[in-house]
């Protein structure tokens, strides 16, 4: 294999890795909000 696919592999595993990241905090973040408004709603 020459060089530039080495390059060309790593490159594609760190985009995937950053998109991942991305989506994986804000599903997180989504989730904490829902299960903090429904806390909220059954303390009323």
């Amino acid at each position: 294999m020459e060089w530039y696919w080495w390059v060309l592999i790593g490159v594609g595993v760190v985009v995937i890795g950053y998109i991942k990241i991305k989506v994986g905090g804000k599903m997180l973040a989504d989730m904490k909000a829902k299960k903090a408004a429904q806390a909220e709603i059954d303390d009323e």
